[in-house]
């Protein structure tokens, strides 16, 4: 059994430290779905009227914007791909990169975890950073990492290679579907499991698939509070994104959790968004 306060105890300094971050940095997310509202009705927005922070999400809704007025969305695109690593390279991203680090290193420090599994690994820079923490602070902890591409084994690859101490297992699995046998045979309990931006593309029906496997679960995706989609959801649509929200997420995660609980409320409150970004599960 999980010690449910001690991890809610273990969140509270990289939520602070979140909360710096989001309200010095951003102040207001009002701005980017003004821009994207624009955008939607057909009409230019400038880079000189948005902040720094939000330009490289605005390069991106500019061109799902024009791309998907005249042609069908095409992720292989060379101007597709520069937009979306710039995106990823930016600061608001590296601010959710720091704190889902620091989420999970925290909770690993301070709970007794079995595996550490990761959903979503990509091409695994947020798993080296998490490495690196757990290979600072002497952790000995199973940690697997997924993803849909066959990549993933590369990436595994790369990263026990880098990290030598520890012990790294990579599966193929699309969260659409049933994770493969041989990765729930390799789970240690407790589990620990994340997932970063994998549910707008695969939907909630995934957290069926991902929650079973969990006895600590964080997902980082932007969930709407109102169920009111607004003008950046619809053009995130375009290209295949799904619209998830608080409640839809929260009906599916109590079948099989004891505590749902949003992370980040007082920081989606102090910079104007209607969506929440970090949701912990604990059985």
């Amino acid at each position: 059994m999980v010690n449910k306060n001690a991890v809610l105890a273990c969140i509270k300094e990289p939520m602070a430290q979140y909360y710096e971050a989001m309200t010095t940095t951003l102040g207001n997310w009002r701005p980017l779905e003004d821009a994207a509202e624009k955008l939607l009705a057909g009409r230019a927005v400038e880079d000189n009227e948005v902040p720094a922070v939000y330009r490289p999400l605005v390069e991106m809704m500019r061109l799902i914007a024009q791309v998907t007025q005249e042609s069908e969305w095409d992720w292989s695109s060379p101007a597709v791909q520069k937009i979306f690593k710039n995106k990823a390279d930016s600061s608001l991203y590296n601010i959710f990169t720091n704190v889902i680090v620091g989420t999970v290193t925290a909770i690993l420090k301070n709970v007794t975890i079995g595996t550490l599994v990761e959903v979503g690994a990509g091409p695994g820079q947020v798993t080296a950073s998490l490495c690196e923490e757990m290979t600072k602070n002497d952790m000995n902890i199973s940690v697997i990492i997924s993803d849909r591409a066959p990549g993933i084994a590369s990436t595994r690859d790369s990263l026990q290679q880098s990290f030598p101490s520890l012990g790294i297992n990579a599966f193929v699995w699309d969260i659409q579907k049933d994770p493969p046998n041989e990765l729930v045979d390799s789970l240690s309990r407790p589990v620990l499991l994340y997932e970063r931006f994998c549910l707008p593309y695969a939907g909630h029906g995934a957290i069926d698939k991902i929650a079973p496997l969990a006895d600590i679960l964080i997902l980082q995706d932007d969930l709407s509070l109102t169920g009111k989609k607004m003008a950046f959801d619809i053009l995130y649509g375009k290209i295949g994104t799904r619209f998830l929200t608080f409640s839809e997420s929260r009906q599916l995660l109590q079948k099989h959790f004891s505590l749902i609980h949003t992370c980040d409320r007082e920081i989606t409150e102090a910079i104007n968004s209607s969506v929440t970004t970090f949701t912990l599960a604990i059985r």
